[in-house]
């Protein structure tokens, strides 16, 4: 049996993730009380929960196609910044606010666009194939 998809595969993939989102999202919420959120738990866990849930998103995706891809970073981290900004512990990036409330588009597309070209971005560093 191939490795994704197999049992390995999605125990590997919804544990390896759990340190780096603790170090990554306890930085990240580190940066945000030190531009003034208050400290709370809720903080991390925003943080931490956004990054794990990130990675394990990317999980059966990797399994119905059997490979890596930029794509999923894309539909992964695209869906969460339209849960995130929806619920409204998310803003939307590099988008000034008169475009992004403008009648004219809808800011939960711009915010999947956006945040999923973020990931995919990142995710090309790394060589990873489309």
């Amino acid at each position: 049996m191939p490795y994704y998809g197999s049992l390995r595969h999605q125990r590997d993939c919804l544990t390896a993730p759990v340190l780096p989102a603790m170090m990554w999202g306890s930085l990240v919420a580190g940066l945000n009380i030190a531009q003034g959120a208050p400290l709370t738990p809720r903080v991390f866990a925003v943080n931490v929960g956004i990054l794990y849930l990130y990675q394990a998103l990317q999980c059966p995706m990797e399994a119905i196609h059997g490979r890596r891809s930029l794509l999923h970073n894309g539909l992964a981290a695209g869906s969460l910044g339209v849960v995130g900004v929806q619920a409204g512990f998310l803003g939307v990036p590099f988008v000034p606010l008169h475009i992004l409330y403008s009648s004219k588009y809808n800011p939960l597309l711009i915010a999947f666009g956006m945040y999923g070209l973020i990931a995919m971005g990142i995710g090309s560093l790394g060589s990873k194939p489309l």
